[in-house]
């Protein structure tokens, strides 16, 4: 029974990279080594069919399998506390599981608690048994926790680190390192490298991984359009995104929908750009994919902002709430991004003295020498809502 468990494992592999994680014949190859292996209690013989399950589940966007699985999971890792790596697998879940959820606090002190096991493990060879590429898909994730959390140079440092190695991974992995890297330099508003984007794309075109191509595309087309090529860039964008809608991927849906309604209004379609946010807002609703909810009311304050006849008490309402999900999510970096939008509506409509009271207590969050573009643009205005003050006393 064992080997044949190994053949249905190394299939369901096959299937992951030939079809992706969420393709109905990839979760029946891995439904039928579930079955196969409803005798056997290893952690090592069902880490990969464990972290194959939840990566459909995850790829597919939905929460609620997500964390059925999960709970599975953890409730075997408890029944193996000796084990690296039923902790590792049970951690991991649960930590993506509350990062998908905006669970933040929760999902850092999982992954956190996942990436420390590996140092009770002196065998590297027991992970390479259960194929598994921890640490480095924890520390992805554990990125796109922090940064939002605003531990900026921690995050950074996890991100690089993560790809770093992906050329002495297989092309899968490499694929998965490049593309994670690109979505984490999205979400930061970095210029994302081309030459990381091409060559994602190219691996998974070599290899005939259709997932990656699709994610491959879309990200090359944010890597055009923020470099100044936005025709090109926007079209590549949008066909990324169908592509991965076509291969059953909705995760990360809210961060590829938000960065094409972006795209959108700067080409003059701010219509277009609100329709698909308010889209995102209701899907959001449906799958419980709800890390990205902040932005998603800070991008809706900003566009409405911008419509031919601004709605400004529409704008307004959009930052609030933006504003409280952050806070609620404990992001604090969510949080200074909806504070400057609402500090810029405030500004631009003359109500600068309002300003040091949106933006104050959050910049007092961050310390002087973090690496946040946002930081500098909050120190800018606040004191340029310090002038009327200042010109009141001098007269």
């Amino acid at each position: 029974m064992i080997g044949r468990l190994h053949l249905q494992i190394a299939y369901g592999r096959a299937l992951r990279g030939s079809l992706g994680h969420s393709a109905p014949e990839t979760v029946a190859a891995w439904t039928r080594a579930r079955r196969f292996a409803s005798d056997i209690d290893d952690p090592i013989e069902l880490a990969p069919i464990q972290s194959g399950l939840f990566n459909a589940c995850l790829t597919h966007g939905e929460l609620a399998p997500m964390r059925e699985l999960a709970e599975a999971i953890m409730g075997a890792a408890e029944r193996h506390r000796e084990s690296p790596v039923a902790t590792i697998v049970a951690r991991w879940t649960s930590g993506v599981t509350c990062w998908f959820a905006g669970d933040y606090l929760n999902a850092g002190i999982h992954l956190e608690q996942a990436f420390a096991a590996y140092g009770t493990e002196r065998d590297p060879a027991t992970f390479k048994a259960s194929t598994l590429d921890l640490p480095f898909v924890i520390m992805r994730f554990l990125a796109l926790v922090l940064w939002p959390r605003g531990e900026i140079d921690r995050a950074r440092q996890l991100a690089g680190a993560a790809v770093s190695v992906s050329g002495e991974q297989r092309a899968l992995a490499r694929a998965n390192a490049l593309v994670h890297k690109a979505v984490f330099d999205g979400l930061c508003g970095s210029r994302l490298r081309q030459t990381e984007t091409i060559l994602a794309l190219g691996l998974a075109q070599d290899h005939t991984m259709p997932l990656y191509v699709a994610a491959g595309t879309y990200l090359n087309g944010l890597a055009k359009w923020r470099a100044g090529d936005r025709a090109a860039g926007l079209a590549d964008m949008q066909r990324g995104w169908t592509l991965l809608h076509e291969n059953d991927c909705y995760l990360c849906d809210p961060f590829w929908g938000l960065q094409i309604a972006v795209a959108n209004a700067e080409a003059g379609l701010v219509e277009a750009g609100l329709d698909i946010i308010s889209e995102l807002i209701d899907a959001t609703a449906q799958s419980g994919q709800h890390w990205l909810d902040a932005e998603l009311h800070r991008v809706l304050g900003e566009l409405r902002a911008r419509r031919d006849t601004p709605d400004i008490s529409g704008a307004e309402d959009a930052f609030h709430r933006a504003l409280e999900i952050a806070r609620r999510q404990q992001t604090k970096t969510f949080e200074l991004r909806s504070a400057l939008g609402l500090a810029r509506l405030y500004v631009g409509n003359g109500r600068v003295d309002a300003v040091p009271g949106v933006l104050a207590p959050v910049r007092a969050g961050f310390d002087a020498g973090q690496d946040l573009a946002e930081i500098g643009e909050t120190d800018e205005l606040l004191g340029r809502a310090d002038w009327p003050g200042r010109h009141s006393h001098a007269s």
